[in-house]
């Protein structure tokens, strides 16, 4: 696939096939993922990659799923909530392969530095958000929030100074898969040139 067309093509699946990605895929996408440009050219990322269903649905069972109340959404944003909110555990159970992106976390995140670091780790991420397209998968990232980090932690008894920013979650794409009205972000509308 051409690279502008896997960049349109992208879009965030939350539901998957009963099936596995081949090993070799696999690695394609997370060697995509860890060329990305890194802060301080240091790349101190570790990628925990799990592909037996066992460990995944543990760790899916840390992942709460959000209630969502709405109905008739009436913008996109309120339709991706629908879609979105209460597949968060389900999209990992289903899943073929999570990713657990870690950087090591020098600097804390109000630290210029530390942003960097975490911005670095979220282009290994598209990277092989990318790479997942161009390979004919789908993908979504769940961003740990309140206890999830702590117990993904845990779990894999993962060192401290090490930092999930996201779970990159890969899958054949179910055929069923609701995908939200994209956002129109034009270059009329999203681009200045020279001036504000």
């Amino acid at each position: 696939m051409e690279f502008y067309e896997v960049v349109q093509r992208r879009r965030s699946i939350r539901q998957f096939e009963d099936r596995a990605i081949p090993r070799p895929v696999i690695e394609r996408i997370l060697d995509a993922g860890l060329k990305a440009p890194s802060s301080n050219h240091q790349r101190q990322w570790k990628l925990l990659t799990l592909t037996e269903k066992s460990v995944i649905l543990e760790v899916a069972g840390f992942i709460r799923p959000y209630p969502c109340r709405i109905v008739e959404p009436k913008t996109p944003q309120q339709e991706m909530f629908q879609i979105a909110y209460p597949r968060q555990r389900r999209m990992i159970e289903e899943s073929a392969c999570v990713i657990l992106p870690h950087f090591r976390q020098k600097y804390g995140l109000e630290n210029a530095y530390g942003l960097m670091d975490y911005g670095a780790t979220w282009a290994l991420i598209e990277n092989m958000l990318l790479a997942a397209t161009a390979e004919g998968l789908g993908s979504v990232v769940h961003i740990p929030v309140k206890k999830e980090p702590l117990q993904i932690k845990e779990f894999f008894q993962i060192p401290d100074g090490w930092y999930l920013p996201a779970m990159v979650i890969l899958g054949y794409p179910s055929k069923e898969a609701r995908v939200p009205t994209q956002v129109e972000a034009t270059l009329d509308k999203k681009v200045c040139w020279n001036k504000w």
